[in-house]
């Protein structure tokens, strides 16, 4: 059980500077400011190391806070890592702050860590760090994609393209899609590898090809971060909003959307296939129809259902089953 006598230190991290809040006596925070490089990272964790039972409250920041994150973590330092949502919403909600600075923010997230006490983070595995730089790597490849594509597109409207230009954009636009497709294999090769038994399971879902289960293993760390299927569906994004108040205010719903896109246009298209095969998301979609709800409501239930079909199976360890509800149904 986590000891009550925790010293939780806020860490605003930029791409130069660490700038760190240390709860003291004479006043409420001491502020310092340390350097984001290989020294000034040491001297934080020596300083961190000072008080008692320390816990360090940092926003997740990419690759600008993975070092110190590390250095924390290997000198057993706990250390909770937040969505930048989760601290702004704070610094806004509860503490009505109307200023920012680095200063504030590090304090706000120290005070942060008192008040709701966040789980530390763990560290991924060497493999988990390889995937997560290759699907980096494959988004902006492929945004990069699409911005060649524009451009070679937006010139076939030009009175006069240049051959070298056309030429040149069209051997940009080749390397990048050579690079895509090896860098796709390369991450299905690895990913495969780091969750072989959950890929498997996840792809026995009916309307789960091997895309889906590869981009929702990634995305997710292979599910291991998630206590229920509800978590998961609000991660993804899929999850119906609500916004009621009283009896005046009552907006339509829609889509959370606060996940990863792709991720979810890929579900989307699976549910098409699920809609059709996969019995009880077909019975859903059939249901939810016949009671007058709209074919884009009936399709986010149906890729709700599916991502609770792929956490129940992952999390059994038991491959899906299409006739489940049958056998279930004659027993009775």
């Amino acid at each position: 059980m986590e000891t009550l006598a925790r010293t939780f230190i806020g860490i605003d991290v930029s791409k130069d500077d660490l700038v760190t809040a240390f709860p003291c006596e004479r006043e409420q925070w001491d502020v310092v400011n340390f350097g984001n490089a290989a020294a000034g990272i040491a001297a934080l964790v020596e300083k961190v190391k000072e008080h008692p039972e320390p816990h360090v409250v940092l926003e997740a920041t990419g690759n600008y806070s993975m070092k110190v994150v590390f250095a924390l973590c290997e000198n057993q330092v706990p250390v909770s890592v937040l969505n930048p949502k989760q601290s702004k919403g704070f610094i806004q909600g509860v503490l009505l702050s109307t200023t920012k600075t680095d200063a504030k923010d590090a304090c706000a997230l120290a005070l942060y860590g008192q008040l709701n006490r966040p789980k530390p983070y763990q560290l991924p595995s060497d493999k988990m760090l390889e995937v997560s730089q290759l699907r980096t790597f494959l988004k902006q490849l492929k945004k990069q994609q699409g911005s060649i594509a524009n451009q070679l597109h937006a010139l076939e409207f030009h009175v006069s393209p240049l051959a070298y230009v056309v030429e040149s954009l069209g051997k940009s636009l080749a390397f990048c899609q050579s690079q895509i497709q090896e860098t796709e294999q390369r991450l299905l090769s690895v990913s495969q590898d780091c969750f072989a038994q959950a890929y498997e399971l996840a792809s026995s879902v009916v309307g789960v090809g091997p895309a889906i289960a590869q981009s929702l293993l990634i995305a997710t760390n292979g599910l291991a971060d998630f206590d229920n299927s509800k978590q998961l569906a609000k991660f993804v994004g899929v999850c119906a909003t609500q916004f009621e108040s009283g009896s005046s205010i009552k907006k339509r719903g829609s889509i959370a959307k606060s996940g990863d896109p792709n991720l979810r246009a890929l579900l989307y298209m699976g549910a098409r296939s699920a809609k059709r095969f996969n019995q009880p998301c077909k019975l859903l979609y059939e249901r939810l129809r016949s009671k007058g709800k709209c074919h884009k409501v009936a399709m986010l239930a149906v890729c709700n259902k599916m991502l609770r079909q792929v956490f129940a199976v992952v999390k059994s360890g038991v491959e899906f089953d299409n006739e489940y509800h049958l056998k279930n149904e004659k027993v009775a």
